[in-house]
């Protein structure tokens, strides 16, 4: 009895510590980098409801794991003397890679912008996991119920979707999500009756710069995909659509024409439309921050001309 008393008690304690290592391993991610002091065994143990045996089992699996280096500085305590945010991000999630919604692959920018991200991200972590969702707003309804960490959109979607519960953890360069939106249309925009306007309801941003753009104007919306826009405008069956000019580049029909958007709208929206935006949870802010430092909006732009040039092969 009292043999099986112990096992139990060590099978117990197992867990604990099993349990608390990917927890520390999310703090540690989102501590100040190295070298930074850290609390005691005793305060650590307090403030995760352990003991503090535990903890210090779960600190040295992370050491003899080398996702932290730890040392003894005598009275001043202990310092994280060097991390592996890989190791670490691996450790915290339990080995689940990192996930990232991205638009649909419709246009050579977004491609270009799929292939940077996976290409600098996967430095800091091998195990970068992208999936491609139609509309910022299912993106980002994705991260909010954990089916992936991070959701990709432009800049002026996030500042109109984003709540408390949302954290914008990397802001990218102008024109590294899209070139920016223009007003197609074939028919005079002073004809009569209500202007048949083309509205995607699933892209964030065109419902938001249509309502933006033909406000106050008697118009009659006519649901579409984003695909269809351009056909739709070439069989007469609309008059008008607020799009980008890159996923237009790529199926432009005979007869549709162009102009930029009014200079209200553009004074309000600024370039924020062609800025992509790196969406997480609060909660998630300060681990993934620890990933997101490694990623230079330079050196993302320089590897999106690279392949919308051609100099290098689209992989992602």
């Amino acid at each position: 009895m009292i043999r099986f008393m112990f096992e139990n008690r060590e099978r117990n304690r197992a867990r604990a510590v099993a349990d608390l290592v990917p927890v520390l391993a999310r703090r540690f991610l989102g501590s100040p980098a190295p070298p930074a002091r850290l609390p005691t065994v005793r305060e650590l143990a307090q403030q995760h409801q352990s003991s503090p045996s535990s903890v210090h089992a779960a600190i040295s699996r992370l050491i003899e794991a080398e996702a932290v280096g730890i040392e003894m500085r005598g009275r001043q305590g202990a310092f994280m003397v060097g991390r592996s945010v890989g190791r670490l991000w691996t450790i915290a999630e339990n080995g689940r890679p990192l996930v990232i919604a991205l638009p649909l692959a419709s246009s050579p920018r977004y491609e270009a912008l799929a292939t940077s991200l996976k290409q600098l991200l996967s430095v800091v972590t091998t195990d970068v996991f992208l999936i491609f969702v139609r509309g910022s707003r299912q993106r980002l309804q994705a991260v909010r119920e954990g089916r992936c960490h991070l959701a990709v959109m432009s800049s002026f979607a996030a500042s109109q979707l984003c709540d408390s519960g949302d954290s914008v953890m990397a802001e990218l360069p102008a024109l590294t999500y899209n070139t920016g939106h223009r007003v197609f249309y074939t028919s005079p925009e002073d004809a009569r009756g209500p202007l048949r306007v083309i509205i995607d309801r699933h892209s964030a941003d065109q419902q938001l710069l249509t309502a933006l753009e033909f406000a106050g104007e008697e118009v009659e919306l006519v649901p579409a995909m984003g695909v269809q826009i351009a056909r739709l405008l070439a069989d007469g069956r609309g008059d008008a659509a607020v799009w980008t000019i890159d996923e237009m580049r790529v199926r432009w029909p005979d007869g549709v024409l162009d102009r930029p958007l009014s200079e209200t709208v553009r004074d309000q929206v600024g370039d924020r439309d062609t800025r992509a935006a790196l969406v997480g949870r609060s909660t998630d802010a300060a681990s993934l921050g620890a990933i997101m430092s490694f990623l230079d909006g330079a050196e993302l732009e320089q590897i999106q001309m690279d392949v919308m040039a051609g100099r290098v092969v689209p992989e992602y």
